[in-house]
């Protein structure tokens, strides 16, 4: 039962998300889902860094072929759906750590948290590089 709540808490998160940020409605399912999927990802992958880069490449490489169906830009479906991996609650234990003068602890838990973002953001760059790649060429086949 736990399970289905958080994967109810996921999807919500990052359709209530992109509902603040004015998403068009018609791409809320998408990003509900996009989302979903990078979060069960990350939790099968046990939270580790790989599981942050792993998780933001899928939700990258499928922001990117959501966007090219919905013939919208990408962002919008990227921006929400990445909200449930992001490591929010390493931040906030990095800094109740440092408020409680535990800059040991503090320092360990906010790299750890800083490495992970920077794997999502890792990731976002490979998925984005790799469809960017893919245009130019299916370009250049059709020229010849």
């Amino acid at each position: 039962m736990d399970n289905v709540v958080r994967a109810l808490a996921c999807m919500a998160a990052a359709c209530f998300f992109g509902m603040i940020l004015r998403q068009p409605k018609s791409t809320l399912i998408y990003t509900a889902v996009i989302g979903l999927v990078g979060y069960v990802i990350f939790i099968l992958m046990k939270g580790t860094l790989l599981a942050f880069f792993v998780s933001g490449l899928v939700v990258g490489i499928l922001c990117e072929l959501s966007a090219r169906i919905a013939k919208k830009a990408t962002t919008l479906f990227l921006i929400s759906s990445i909200i449930p991996t992001v490591p929010g609650l390493g931040l906030y234990r990095s800094m109740m750590a440092l408020s409680e003068n535990n800059l040991e602890l503090s320092l360990q838990i906010g790299v750890e948290t800083l490495a992970g973002i920077g794997a999502i953001a890792l990731a976002l760059t490979i998925a984005t590089a790799i469809f960017s790649c893919i245009r130019p060429l299916r370009l250049q086949r059709l020229k010849h």
